[in-house]
């Protein structure tokens, strides 16, 4: 009977930690990254939101994460995410091209080492992608200049508590096994 109890204390536990965090964690959310990059905010570890309409790419990159340009409200905006949370996003957006995708996340400021590879970034998507009457102008977008286009901060969507999760998981999976234990006892079902 220890088993049972306690298994379905845990298992109680798991759901009622799923249920908080995608009804509630996301509430959080209410302020728009734009709001502070339009106001040339340094302001960090804001709860913010974006309502992105599309991913023009990545600045900098690595295994699992990367520095991501992304469009909404027609501003360019740096989110930090998993490189598989991008493709996903991504994957919606060009699925829906009349809709957005909510990225949740913190604020952080922007790190020195991205304003070259920013600068880079934007210059070149801008000439690939930005119709000029002339066609020899090019962009020369400058590097004290990348502060106008992408603000002080970034959004990190990283911070999704990863470590966290996995425990849940193994709370709740620790709870079934109990539960199942129980069952299996009780009626010696295997």
């Amino acid at each position: 009977m220890k088993k049972l109890i306690i298994g379905s204390i845990l298992i109680f536990f798991t759901i009622s930690f799923i249920i908080y965090n995608e009804l509630v964690i996301p509430k959080g959310y209410n302020t728009n990254i734009h709001e502070i990059t339009n106001s040339g905010s340094k302001t960090q570890n804001v709860k913010v939101y974006l309502d992105a309409t599309f991913i023009a790419g990545t600045i900098k990159n690595d295994d699992n994460n990367g520095f991501y340009v992304v469009f909404g409200d027609g501003v360019q905006y740096i989110v930090y995410m998993s490189n598989r949370e991008a493709f996903k996003i991504n994957k919606y957006l060009l699925a829906n091209p009349d809709k957005s995708y909510k990225i949740v996340g913190i604020t952080k400021e922007i790190p020195e080492d991205l304003e070259t590879s920013g600068i880079k970034f934007i210059n070149k998507w801008l000439d690939q992608n930005h119709n000029h009457e002339i066609e020899e102008h090019s962009h020369d977008i400058k590097e004290d200049e990348f502060y106008q286009y992408f603000g002080y901060v970034y959004l990190d969507n990283s911070i999704k508590k990863n470590l966290i999760t996995i425990f849940i998981a193994i709370i709740g999976i620790t709870g079934l096994l109990l539960v199942l234990s129980y069952i299996n006892k009780k009626y010696d079902i295997l």
